[in-house]
């Protein structure tokens, strides 16, 4: 599998990241999308996400917690959609895992 990251800066420091994997060709995952408290709801994910989706090509998949509304309505504002349902996927606290899909063209 081939792993790639972007980062986000201000000055000399991190803000954010995104780790993403390729499961096979035209086939992605997001791991993992993290912003530093003080720099949320300034449009770091956005960036981050909107760079990353410009050069991808296929389908993208990613698992948001069923109680994590926001991030769900935010990955629904850059086009993803709902796919599928995994009951008892996250151990700490057990929830559902929703699944979410976007398709590059």
């Amino acid at each position: 599998m081939n792993y790639d990251f972007g980062v986000a800066a201000s000055g000399t420091r991190v803000v954010g990241f995104v780790v993403v994997r390729t499961l096979a060709p035209g086939e992605s995952e997001i791991l993992n999308l993290a912003v530093a408290p003080e720099a949320r709801r300034q449009g770091v994910a956005r960036a981050l996400l909107r760079e990353w989706l410009r050069e991808v090509r296929g389908d993208v998949f990613l698992e948001v917690r069923a109680s994590n509304e926001v991030a769900q309505k935010f990955y629904k504002s850059l086009g993803f959609q709902e796919f599928s349902v995994r009951p008892k996927y996250y151990a700490s606290p057990p929830e559902t895992g929703i699944v979410m899909k976007f398709h590059s063209c």
